[in-house]
């Protein structure tokens, strides 16, 4: 089908020119007649019709150079059709060559003064204007070789730019500052510049980041994984954490993610750094500023970074605002953590619960299963996030799986370490009621300004019968 069309186009573009042309010769042919009748009026419009002939022979030469060569040629290498701009040389040439025919050939007038004549002039002006002369031929190759198209990032000298505009004099760049530059041809043809949109639009960047020497490695690559996890955006490929070498003030740690498009670089890095940042700090990590260690008189025990404060992390819980500080003491000193491996399951759909869990390192992942066995990814989980409080609180079983993407640290409490809470201040009963009935609701629709009333209602209700079942199970 598309041999078809590519051949019907090849008829269409040659039919115009090359019906003037055998309907220019036809009328030539028949000129003579009116020569020999009328002598001065014949020779007149024999000339006329040798020169639109000639005229239609180079209109017809030209349009069969360039649909029955240089497109057919230049598109089995590249794929695209011939650039306009060889296809005005071409037609230029054999402009400037019938010129010369008519002269020799219509007019009877020598050509060789002529083409001397031009010869010497054409010198005189190529060599002022060389510069041109190569930026146009630079043009001619970029745009048969095709190293890059309108649309594509290009990187030369440190400055990054979209292409704009390919013409046969320049190219134009025009920045994400909403900076235009204006690049010769020759200029381009002559240097070394990275295409970063091809052979394909996603490509890898790289943030660095420096932590102490006393950080465990596995643990730093594992939250550095967990924070690649969370960014959204990046690009389908496999991301990775190397450690690229030492400094004074710490290890280096380079994180390399792949992203879709160069538009996208500054917002994902932005994002990622920021991720990195609040992990880290959520796990109890600082990034190490300047210092000097001086050793007086005996060897100091290496510095250890804190595993994990658990007040701090509690307290940041949202579900968790109503209680006191002595409170979220209490519940600190009783948390345990633990450890999961990557691939491993936390809690599954549809089992008994007495614990929930806070995540403080790592990256999880939510699913369920529909009837079918299918999975369903609902969501992951972050740093600092909280699950399983429904299985705990109102003994219902697991409504989803959480599966450890990267090796996980989790804070876990047990429903009997908030039973001394619950029984010390009932009323925790009916705020946690309230709390919990917000989150299931917006799960299940969004709020909206309509039926507002109905929804207050629904809230109420929800509330209250939350309320009733934890009071139930923790015999309140």
């Amino acid at each position: 089908m598309k041999e078809d069309t590519i051949n019907h186009s090849r008829i269409t573009s040659l039919g115009t020119p090359l019906m003037v042309f055998l309907l220019l010769a036809f009328v030539h042919n028949q000129a003579s007649i009116l020569e020999d009748a009328l002598p001065e009026g014949g020779l007149f419009a024999g000339r006329i019709l040798g020169v639109l002939l000639w005229f239609s022979g180079s209109w017809l030469a030209s349009r069969s150079i360039d649909t029955l060569l240089l497109n057919p040629v230049i598109r089995s290498r590249t794929g695209a059709p011939a650039p306009k701009i060889l296809s005005n040389v071409v037609s230029a040439t054999l402009f400037i060559a019938t010129i010369f025919c008519i002269i020799k050939f219509v007019f009877d007038r020598p050509v060789g003064g002529l083409v001397a004549t031009s010869g010497i002039v054409t010198v005189i002006i190529g060599f002022a204007i060389r510069d041109m002369i190569a930026d146009f031929f630079s043009g001619l190759a970029i745009n048969i070789e095709q190293p890059y198209r309108i649309g594509d990032w290009l990187e030369l000298d440190g400055v990054v730019g979209r292409v704009t505009e390919m013409n046969w004099r320049a190219t134009r760049l025009v920045t994400q500052s909403r900076r235009s530059i204006v690049i010769p041809n020759n200029n381009l043809a002559s240097r070394q510049f990275v295409n970063i949109s091809r052979p394909d639009p996603y490509y890898r960047e790289s943030l660095d980041i420096v932590l102490n020497y006393t950080t465990d490695p596995s643990r730093t690559e594992n939250i550095l994984q967990s924070a690649i996890h969370a960014t959204e955006g990046l690009a389908a490929q496999r991301h990775d954490v190397r450690i690229m070498g030492f400094q004074e003030r710490g290890v280096v740690y380079q994180i390399r993610f792949w992203v879709n498009d160069y538009t996208d670089k500054v917002r994902l890095r932005h994002k990622l750094a920021a991720n990195v940042l609040e992990f880290l700090s959520q796990a109890g990590i600082s990034i190490p500023y300047a210092q000097h260690e001086v050793v007086l008189t005996r060897r100091r025990k290496p510095r250890k970074e804190r595993r994990i404060n658990a007040r701090r992390l509690l307290s940041r819980v949202s579900w968790l605002e109503m209680l006191t500080d002595d409170e979220l003491d209490q519940l600190a000193e009783v948390a345990m953590g633990q450890e999961y491996g990557a691939g491993r399951s936390i809690v599954r759909q549809d089992d008994d619960g007495s614990s929930l869990y806070v995540l403080v390192e790592g990256a999880l992942e939510v699913f369920t299963r529909n009837e079918d066995g299918q999975r369903d990814v609902v969501g992951k989980v972050q740093p600092g996030q909280a699950f399983g409080e429904m299985s705990v609180l109102t003994g219902a079983q697991r409504v989803a799986t959480v599966t450890a993407l990267t090796d996980v640290y989790v804070l876990k409490i047990r429903r009997e370490d908030l039973e001394p809470i619950l029984r010390a201040r009932p009323s925790i009963a009916d705020e946690l009621g309230q709390v919990m009935a917000r989150r299931q609701f917006i799960n299940e629709k969004s709020l909206s300004d309509d039926n507002v009333e109905e929804e207050n209602e629904d809230l109420r209700s929800r509330a209250l019968q939350l309320a009733r079942k934890i009071s139930n199970l923790f015999g309140l």
